[in-house]
């Protein structure tokens, strides 16, 4: 059993432990507050079998590393397609604008890959003015930049020595490689390196949170 949790662990305990996170992810338990007990008393079987509150709806394959990605919350490693259904794979946390999650409970239609999603990555006072940090979407490596009120979403790797750009520094609307000071415009992604301009995204910011658009699935 994990260290934060202990013997005689609760459904209220998960609730107090889980929801904080959740929260900062733009998230909430579903208002079907049935519904999440049932889910949470199902982890707490799963916890005191497993040593863990691996989500219940998945079924793990045991290798440590992928079972990882399906512990609850596992918000974090499915952002765009939780971002598209507006809900996690089984609706025990629902997006915080989603006013009844009734509806959104258990398996739903899911988007055709290729879809646009605006993903939230962040909120934006943990990315302050003049800063950078890194995202991964899916399977996609993001450097999240804010200048001013303006934020943007670039691909994190430099294209000359794969440097991770968000270890450098925002100068202006320029994202500054750490390893040898390649510069980067922020706004559409050129260098004046020939042959090395990197992709970005749109992004924005959206009730306090920074959202970037991505293609959703193996389409991007």
């Amino acid at each position: 059993m994990r260290r934060v949790f202990f013997e005689g662990t609760t459904v209220d305990d998960l609730k107090a432990y889980m929801g904080p996170f959740a929260e900062r992810l733009g998230y909430k338990f579903n208002t079907e507050i049935e519904f999440v007990d049932e889910v949470l008393e199902s982890e707490l079987v799963v916890l005191e079998r497993d040593g863990d509150v691996y989500c219940p709806c998945r079924v793990r394959v045991g290798d440590p590393k992928e079972d990882l990605k399906i512990v609850c919350p596992c918000i974090p490693f499915y952002l765009d397609e939780f971002a598209a259904l507006r809900k996690c794979w089984c609706g025990l946390f629902i997006r915080e604008d989603v006013e009844d999650g009734a509806d959104l409970i258990g398996v739903i239609e899911q988007p055709e890959p290729g879809t646009q999603v605006d993903v939230p990555v962040c909120l934006v006072e943990d990315l302050q003015p003049g800063t950078a940090r890194h995202v991964k979407v899916g399977k996609v490596d993001l450097a999240v930049v804010r200048v001013g009120e303006e934020v943007f979403a670039l691909s994190n790797v430099c294209r000359h020595a794969f440097a991770p750009l968000d270890e450098g520094f925002v100068d202006g609307y320029a994202l500054v490689c750490p390893w040898h000071g390649w510069r980067y415009d922020v706004r559409d992604g050129t260098t004046d390196h020939p042959n090395a301009d990197v992709r970005t995204f749109p992004a924005m910011i959206r009730n306090g949170e920074v959202l970037v658009t991505v293609p959703l699935g193996r389409a991007r």
